[in-house]
């Protein structure tokens, strides 16, 4: 026998089985069936103060009705009406009064009712003003009171099915819920616990727990897990977070929730948990995690991914928001990241950053831009804010290279690349270390070293925008410099791109602020050199143990000092002192215009030498004038002093020597004079006589 899964309000119409149920005693008051089977239990009975026929064949008017129906030989479901209406034969009855049931799982009350028959089992609705508590089996707090403008119950072989139609609340202690329609399935079936198993709510679902408020278009709650799957418009919303989805499924025992959704729409999951930035992550796909032990939250996003808060944002194919520490918040991003934050702007292919710490590393093909206007870009970057420091890695095949943005008074970006790049603080100035087969650019300034250190200009006091105005670069290990006109190497060169100089002398003043450099470091072949282009498109070089340059876009002055060499057009010279001066010519290249050598001056020709205090070369007219105690010796032993100085045309490769003024008698004249040597001999004059 086929136990009856659903009794009936009415118990009169209660046929729990396709077998026949046969009336056995009408009259004293009373209607009873019985299912026929070998057992031939008692399926309901219903007592009536009046029981007559009704004006239809084979329909019963019952007044003041009572009944049960029966289950296992036990009780299942008590109920009463004012009246009804019995028609055996279809297995249908129906009222228009009040009608109440109970059983062990609820009871009810409402206004109009119905009942069939199937061979499923038996189905009742209540037409209106429905009342309803669940869960009768629970303490009284913890039962939900219903109210609904229609109820259907009906079996399934879950269990009984209540359906709520129209207007829906639903309450017990501290919870409250409303829609359109709730479906309520219970646990009894055989072994059941005679409780509510899940309620399954549509239409404009609202439910309020214990501080927690979730709203959806349908909504299914479990009640022993307290599992939530929600679909459509949901909204999620405790005291510390807010979610906005498509779809949610959410499991307070182990604490997570998964969210997606669909087409155009996005999920949103924003948390202010105390103590943590408030940040909301955004995408197609997502997850929250709770650690049971340390409370703590990680929240995943995926499908175009963006995580925003109070400190920036962040976008990604893949974000993760992880506490890893009280305070302290760790996002982490995979795939086409990119960022806008007070750390600065950057992309990479993977990314974390700390929000409590202000740190950021970048992975993969990274760039960064940071608040003082820096860019950088290399295979790792890591940055910190609170330190104000920048590491740059490379790898073979992508080298970490930096931008320095135009402030001031420079002339250009300044753009370099190394091995290495690092970013901090010296004092209240910036400083860039740059190791490993550095190239730095500017505008026209190229320079290439094995290390470079720069330096911003120091903060002012009530400076209030931070930006790097590039003031010195220190350049070492076998440096390059290259400027139109200018050329440099050395084992150090330090660079200024801009200075104030103030000169005495009214003539050949550099105008503006010149980029000064400074020469020094090495030894033997690796001393400084210095490569100046002349007018006629040749190439003096100028070696000495320290160089200084000042230059302009116009004209260029260099100082050397300490066992100067120069290599000219034929003309090679040592000194203890060089100045040079180079001008623009009218193409604007800068070239060689005067050269100054002091002290100790040797001058080396392709057939002689000369010696002296003081040499002017002057590679406009080609000549080169030497003074001061000057001689001069050739290769054949032949030596001269001059009257005053000795002048070296460069273009015809001779020397000259020319008379000049006795100072101390203006009206005599001072002659060169010319010895010899002890090899030269008169030619044999031939006699005459003979």
């Amino acid at each position: 026998m086929r136990a009856i899964a659903l009794t009936f309000f009415l118990a009169i119409g209660l046929w729990a089985q396709q077998k026949e149920i046969t009336f056995e005693n009408v009259g004293g008051g009373s209607l009873a069936g019985y299912t026929e089977d070998e057992k031939a239990e008692k399926a309901w009975e219903v007592r009536s103060a009046l029981m007559k026929p009704a004006g239809q064949l084979g329909k019963w008017n019952l007044t003041n009705l009572e009944g049960q129906t029966f289950r296992d030989g036990e009780v299942a479901l008590t109920f009463s009406s004012p009246s009804g209406v019995m028609t055996p034969a279809q297995k249908t009855a129906e009222g228009e009064a009040q009608f109440n049931a109970q059983s062990d799982s609820f009871k009810l009350q409402g206004i109009g009712w119905n009942w069939r028959g199937g061979p499923q089992g038996d189905a009742f609705s209540v037409l209106a003003e429905v009342v309803a508590n669940l869960d009768l089996a629970k303490a009284e707090p913890q039962q939900f009171k219903v109210k609904a403008t229609r109820l259907d119950v009906m079996p399934s072989p879950q269990g009984t099915l209540l359906v709520f139609k129209g207007e829906v609340t639903m309450n017990r202690a501290g919870e409250k819920l409303t829609c359109q329609m709730a479906t309520c399935l219970l646990n009894d079936v055989s072994g059941g616990d005679k409780t509510l198993r899940s309620i399954k709510a549509e239409g404009q679902v609202v439910r309020e727990m214990n501080g927690q408020r979730v709203e959806s278009d349908v909504a299914v709650f479990e009640q022993s897990s307290g599992q939530i799957n929600l679909t459509g418009h949901v909204q999620f919303q405790e005291p510390d977070l807010k979610v906005t989805a498509q779809s949610l499924n959410y499991d307070p025992k182990t604490q997570v929730m998964l969210v997606k959704s669909f087409e155009k729409d996005r999920v949103s999951i924003k948390s202010t948990r105390a103590g943590y930035a408030t940040g909301e992550l955004k995408g197609t796909l997502g997850k929250l995690e709770r650690n049971l032990d340390t409370g703590l939250q990680i929240l995943t996003m995926e499908g175009m991914a963006e995580f925003i808060s109070e400190r920036g944002k962040v976008t990604s194919k893949k974000i993760v928001v992880s506490e890893i520490e009280k305070g302290e918040t760790l996002v982490v991003a995979d795939g086409s990241v990119k960022g806008e934050l007070p750390e600065g702007d950057f992309a990479a292919q993977a990314a974390q950053w700390n929000q409590t710490k202000g740190t950021i590393e970048l992975l993969g093909s990274a760039s960064l831009r940071d608040p003082r206007g820096i860019e950088v870009s290399g295979t790792v970057i890591r940055s910190n804010t609170l330190t104000e420091e920048i590491v740059v890695l490379s790898t073979p095949g992508y080298r970490a290279k930096i931008k320095i943005p135009r402030v001031g008074n420079l002339p250009a970006d300044a753009m370099a690349e190394a091995e290495t790049i690092f970013v901090n603080n010296e004092s209240s100035a910036i400083e860039i270390d740059m190791n490993g087969a550095v190239k730095f650019t500017m505008g026209s300034t190229q320079s290439e070293s094995n290390r470079l250190v720069a330096y911003s200009l120091p903060r002012a006091k009530n400076e209030t925008k931070r930006e790097f105005n590039l003031q010195k670069v220190f350049l070492t290990g076998s440096v390059k410099f290259r400027q139109p006109g200018l050329r440099c190497q050395a084992e150090r060169i330090d660079y200024q791109p801009t200075v104030k100089v103030e000169e005495i002398l009214p003539a050949d003043n550099l105008t503006g602020n010149p980029q000064w450099l400074v020469l020094s470091g090495g030894s033997d072949e690796n001393r400084p050199r210095l490569f100046i282009d002349s007018e006629s498109g040749k190439t003096s070089e100028y070696i000495a143990d320290k160089h200084e340059v000042l230059k302009t876009a116009e004209m260029t002055k260099f100082f050397l000092r300490g066992d100067v060499v120069m290599h000219g057009d034929g003309l090679d010279a040592k000194c203890d002192l060089l100045e040079g001066l180079a001008k623009a010519n009218a193409e604007g290249r800068q070239t060689a215009r005067l050269i100054v050598g002091r002290g100790g001056v040797d001058i080396l020709t392709e057939s002689s030498k000369a010696y002296g205090k003081t040499l002017e070369i002057n590679p406009e007219i080609g000549e080169a004038r030497l003074f001061g105690d000057a001689y001069y010796r050739d290769k054949e032993g032949r030596e001269a002093v001059p009257a005053k100085e000795i002048v070296y045309d460069m273009t015809k490769r001779v020397w000259r020597m020319e008379q000049s003024k006795n100072p101390n008698n203006p009206n005599q004249v001072v002659r060169p004079k010319i010895y010899l040597g002890p090899e030269f001999t008169l030619p044999k004059v031939k006699n005459l006589d003979n």
